[in-house]
């Protein structure tokens, strides 16, 4: 009987750590039109600008459920989450450029 609970804790724990990171609806429509274009050389703001576009409905859903906010900070919010994915793709590709000229001092030695 201990073995019965003990491997179905253990199947129920890989199932939990099997989908760790739990997106909303706007998050993962974003995600999948701003991270595949960060080693693009298009524009940060042109990036998300047509991300924005691309997840209308998602957003338009986000919008709906901040509606019992103040208006002041609905503003706050939305402006926040398209200054994160802007900041978010530059920063990203501030690393990789970092990280690439880190590699090439580190092999031209």
């Amino acid at each position: 009987m201990r073995w019965i609970f003990l491997s179905g804790m253990l199947f129920s724990m890989t199932v939990v750590a099997e989908d760790v990171s739990f997106e909303t609806p706007e998050v993962k429509c974003l995600n999948d039109h701003t991270i595949p274009f960060i080693k693009s050389e298009i524009p940060s703001k042109e990036i998300v600008d047509k991300a924005y576009v691309l997840c209308r409905p998602e957003l338009d859903e986000w919008k709906k459920s901040l509606e019992p906010l103040p208006d002041e900070m609905k503003q706050h919010m939305r402006k926040e989450l398209y200054d994160f994915y802007i900041r978010m793709i530059e920063k990203r590709r501030n690393y990789e450029v970092s990280k690439a000229a880190k590699a090439f001092h580190r092999d031209t030695l």
